[in-house]
């Protein structure tokens, strides 16, 4: 596969052209493919023909006649490339094994603690990936390569995980995870900070496919963000992605980890409802019947939604305040559709709730044509799937 994947690589700009538009949009016949990419017949045949002769595409239907000879409709070979994805958050680590049709073969997830340092983790994917493999029939060769979606902030080019915080373990500072992961699996390894592989994902292959502006929200421990604006993705400096977390909605408002104050992470990520639920059990408030000390934000969750008082106040604040910032997110970037996903938004559905009306009220423009999408079209394996998808855009774009 390291011969296909330098094949790929080597393809001239129009083959990759033409190799991206039938990826992202199957099913085309010539005349489509044509009209996306502006080439001319002549030139589209012979394009077309390598990818034609390695079996990167295949014909994979008949699309209805407009007068004469059906013509066909093209597609990429679900059956040729394979590719690995991999989601490195702060609490799990979450595998899948695609084709470059975005179908899941297999899929593993494991829970990270205070043992998981860099090693280890490394080590558990590495086994995963073994593991995964044998359940797909497939042997490690038919691997085109793996894309990482990883907390930031990082070095995209070097592959490299620079400080991000909240793991559990300790020594996720300055590591070089490209390389760990390509010495303990083989394969060429890209990274890109998780948010931005889900909503790449999302745009390509979900929900946003059909729009040019996607903003893709993961509210967890973090709030972290993906932004593709007109068709690009948003970068940040660092490729950081918790730059909306600490938007200030607040200026008299509690400290952050930050250091600022009044971000929105303090109120609306998982976090900081357990801080607030915790804060008012003290003050008197009567709490759900587990030891304050096990309280976590899935229970705060279950029991809003059975109408506990408390939990309900905390996570419509917590959604109020998110909804806030999202209505500032909108008023700067004015974007088609937003996924708001992540573990609040798969266990509340009143946190989703709360939050998308806010935003839609409190926007400006009074816009309410903005869709919203809970959890988005890929749930739980957004970010692992969008990874393998960014390997691959990635390679076609060289």
């Amino acid at each position: 596969m390291q011969d296909m994947l330098s094949y790929i690589r080597d393809l001239d700009d129009d083959s990759k052209k033409v190799f991206r538009v039938v990826l992202n949009n199957p099913l085309l016949t010539k005349n489509s493919i044509m009209q996306k990419t502006g080439l001319t017949l002549s030139t589209l045949n012979r394009v077309m023909k390598p990818l034609l002769d390695r079996n990167l595409v295949v014909p994979a239907g008949i699309d209805e006649s407009t007068g004469g000879r059906k013509p066909l409709l093209y597609d990429v070979n679900p059956g040729m490339c394979y590719l690995l994805g991999i989601d490195i958050s702060r609490s799990y680590t979450d595998l899948v094994l695609s084709n470059m049709k975005m179908d899941i073969l297999a899929k593993r997830r494991f829970t990270m603690d205070e043992t998981y340092l860099p090693d280890r983790t490394v080590s558990k994917i590495a086994s995963c990936f073994e593991d995964m493999l044998s359940e797909a029939g497939l042997d490690k060769r038919d691997i085109l390569g793996a894309g990482l979606g990883a907390v930031g902030p990082l070095d995209r080019e070097k592959g490299v995980l620079i400080n991000p915080d909240s793991f559990l373990a300790p020594g996720w500072s300055d590591v070089r995870i490209c390389d760990m992961l390509h010495k303990q699996l083989g394969l060429t390894v890209r990274i890109d900070n998780g948010a931005n592989c889900a909503v790449l994902l999302e745009s390509k292959f979900g929900y946003g496919k059909d729009y040019r502006n996607v903003a893709y929200f993961n509210c967890g421990i973090g709030l972290r963000t993906g932004v593709i604006n007109n068709g690009n993705i948003i970068r940040t400096m660092n490729n950081i992605e918790d730059a909306f977390g600490h938007m200030t909605v607040d200026i008299d408002g509690e400290k952050c980890h930050c250091g600022n104050y009044g971000c929105v992470e303090v109120y609306s990520s998982a976090a900081g409802i357990v801080k607030k639920y915790v804060s008012e059990v003290k003050k008197g408030r009567k709490s759900i019947n587990k030891p304050l000390e096990k309280i976590g934000f899935i229970d705060i969750c279950e029991a809003a939604d059975e109408g506990d008082e408390l939990s309900r106040e905390v996570i419509i604040h917590a959604a109020l305040v998110l909804g806030t910032g999202l209505a500032n997110f909108m008023n700067l970037f004015n974007p088609d559709i937003i996924i708001l996903s992540g573990p609040l938004n798969k266990h509340s559905s009143l946190y989703y709730e709360i939050a998308s009306e806010h935003a839609l009220k409190k926007s400006y423009l009074g816009d309410t044509s903005i869709l919203f999408k809970r959890l988005g079209y890929f749930g739980d394996h957004a970010i692992s799937l969008g990874a393998a998808a960014m390997f691959l855009q990635e390679l076609l774009a060289q």
